[in-house]
């Protein structure tokens, strides 16, 4: 359903309607760790591949059938309040161990675990992915320094209206879906324009959802306003989608 981090996603279980975010599971690789994207309110730059592992693991789960296994449990410290969260092995159709994949292209590394954890039952094969990725300099092993440009944030109106010529005159262009505020208000990811914008479809209002945990916005829900905020991140959250600008307002 969502990819979270280049090493932990929310799936929906089988057989589940998707009528509340409780039903989603979080599910992080076993053994793996991945970069880490960075977090500005706290001043914490991202880590080198962390966009990068994250994106393919984007590629490689999002919308697909899996299996998961889940090995160990652990409590992970977030905030005030800790989560039990679970480990596992993620499989796909055409990838067995989504993990090794990342590991084995330079992604991400294998984790250390101290004598009597729980590890995942394919650890030693992790290692050995992680021995070739070294051997071959791929990605984090690389010598080379790690460069990665700034994309360009166009949310901000100004900017919008200055860039907005160029997006409509480029007719269909693709664009991944970063974000769904409510069933018709996105963030999106242009990646042949280096561009992130605001995009909402012509003519069309839907209800506000609940407003986030520790956000500003103090206004209750409007009817249907959750579940078409679930809608669209059930259809096209992270999805690649092809948008067509037409025109650009203020907002």
């Amino acid at each position: 359903m969502e990819v979270l981090t280049g090493d932990t996603v929310n799936i929906l279980p089988d057989g589940e309607a998707y009528d509340s975010e409780s039903k989603l599971m979080k599910i992080s690789l076993a053994s793996i760790r991945s970069p880490r994207v960075g977090n500005e309110r706290v001043g914490r730059a991202d880590e080198p591949y962390s966009h990068e592992c994250k994106e393919r693991l984007r590629v490689l789960t999002l919308g697909k059938p899996c299996k998961v296994q889940v090995h160990y449990e652990r409590e992970i410290p977030l905030g005030d309040k800790p989560e039990n969260r679970q480990f596992g092995t993620i499989s796909t159709k055409n990838k067995p161990d989504v993990g090794e994949v990342l590991i084995s292209e330079g992604l991400a590394t294998t984790q250390f675990h101290k004598d009597g954890d729980a590890t995942s039952p394919r650890y030693d094969e992790r290692r050995a992915a992680e021995a070739v990725a070294t051997a071959a300099k791929k990605g984090l092993h690389s010598d080379g320094e790690y460069k990665r440009g700034a994309i360009n944030d166009l949310s901000e109106p100004r900017k919008a209206k200055a860039y907005s010529g160029s997006l409509m005159r480029a007719g269909k262009i693709k664009a991944i879906v970063e974000y769904c505020f409510n069933g018709s208000r996105f963030k999106m990811l242009i990646p042949s324009e280096n561009c992130y914008i605001m995009f909402a479809p012509n003519s069309l209002r839907c209800p506000q959802p609940s407003p986030l945990p520790g956000s500003r916005q103090n206004k209750d829900a409007e009817p249907f306003g959750d579940a078409s905020k679930r809608h669209a991140r059930l259809t096209i959250l992270q999805r690649t989608v092809e948008i067509d600008c037409s025109g650009v307002t203020m907002g």
